[in-house]
């Protein structure tokens, strides 16, 4: 009777979560890549038609990683259940939390108060982890206030987000408010992700999910390819207007617009790879399924924490494009294991990893507001 029953429910969509996983993933690797060029590399490889060329080809790995964490967010049916909202955004703010926390400048809440002005601002400064939870909140917000009709709303905040970009970048406002609200305003404050133009690609992400990932696997093919292939044409088309008024490879509208066509265009590629069952696949989702791990231990690696130095930091600057590729090389195994034990370790038994990660969190904040200096 019970086999009767499993046969007869209708089946799950088998590549849905892999294919998004994957696509993170990718985003994250390339992610990582493109840090380690960014960190390593010397002065003179910098200069390097080379890197400037990677560079160009990193625009988009940034909003891609922003794009598929919104995509994941708009996937369950909404609006949420009280205890489900009430769920997530614990989530996001300990990703908020977390975010904050990779800048400290100390582990020490009394030396952090006394720090100078540039470390202050290093502090408040809008990355990655800051913009994915301010705007995926906001979005909470909206699906409470707003329901079934929530999509909407959110499309049009990313269209108010996209268009204002210029305005509020050309306007200086950042700088004549606190800074810590300064900082999500545009990259004048030290931010390398302010709310506009990136919570755009956070809040498409989201739609996205909603209206696409939700769909039978042609349905959402042919919709991720109509709607990636209209952001493109409408990006080029109003990149002519644009032209020398604003920053195209800033804040400009028509170069957001055709990056968030390429990602729809490539998510459907990592989505066709995973029915080829290529053996890469299962990596690239399990560093997708971890990504807040590997987001934090890559950035450890690279630049250090508070907590201690980096261990790469004897390398910062000194090194040539193979031996970056080499480092590269070498870290995706590490990130792999790291992103493996922790997967395993929340699989086998997740309440105990959820104890580890709140006495983690708990003494970590327990050492910085007692610690006198």
């Amino acid at each position: 009777m019970e086999r009767q029953t499993n046969e007869s429910a209708p089946s799950r969509p088998k590549h849905r979560e892999i294919y998004i996983d994957a696509f993170r993933g990718l985003m994250a690797l390339v992610m990582v890549q493109g840090h380690v060029f960014d960190t390593l590399l010397t002065a003179a490889a910098r200069a390097d038609p080379l890197y400037q060329l990677q560079v160009v080809a990193h625009g988009s790995t940034a909003p891609g990683f922003l794009f598929a964490s919104g995509f994941v967010a708009g996937l369950p049916r909404a609006p949420l259940s009280a205890r489900a909202m009430l769920r997530r955004a614990k989530r996001l703010l300990f990703v908020l939390a977390v975010g904050y926390a990779l800048h400290l400048p100390y582990l020490s809440l009394a030396k952090s108060l006394n720090a100078s002005a540039a470390e202050k601002a290093a502090l408040f400064a809008c990355d990655a982890l800051q913009v994915i939870a301010v705007t995926q909140l906001l979005v909470l917000v909206v699906q409470w206030l707003a329901g079934r009709r929530w999509t909407m709303v959110t499309g049009t905040l990313a269209l108010l987000v996209l268009g204002g970009g210029p305005a509020v970048w050309a306007s200086g406002v950042a700088g004549r408010i606190t800074p810590l609200l300064g900082a999500y305003l545009d990259d004048k404050t030290g931010s390398h992700f302010p709310i506009f133009p990136f919570a755009a690609f956070v809040l498409a992400g989201t739609m996205a999910g909603a209206t696409v990932g939700r769909q039978e696997e042609g349905v959402r093919r042919r919709r991720a390819l109509v709607f990636g292939g209209a952001f493109i044409a409408v990006g080029a088309l109003l990149s002519i207007p644009l032209a020398g008024v604003v920053d195209f490879w800033g804040v400009s509208p028509a170069y957001a617009l055709l990056r968030l066509g390429g990602l729809l265009v490539l998510l459907q590629m990592v989505e066709r790879a995973t029915h080829h069952e290529w053996s890469i696949v299962a990596p690239l989702a399990l560093l997708g399924h971890e990504t807040l791990l590997v987001f934090v231990f890559h950035l450890y690696l690279l630049f250090g924490w508070v907590l201690g130095a980096a261990p790469l930091g004897a390398l910062v600057g000194h090194i040539g494009f193979v031996a970056a590729g080499a480092v590269t090389v070498l870290m995706i195994p590490i990130l792999l294991t790291v992103a493996s034990v922790w997967h395993r370790a929340k699989v086998a038994a997740p309440h105990e990893a959820s104890l580890l990660l709140a006495f983690a969190t708990t003494l970590f904040a327990f050492e910085f507001v007692t610690r006198p200096w």
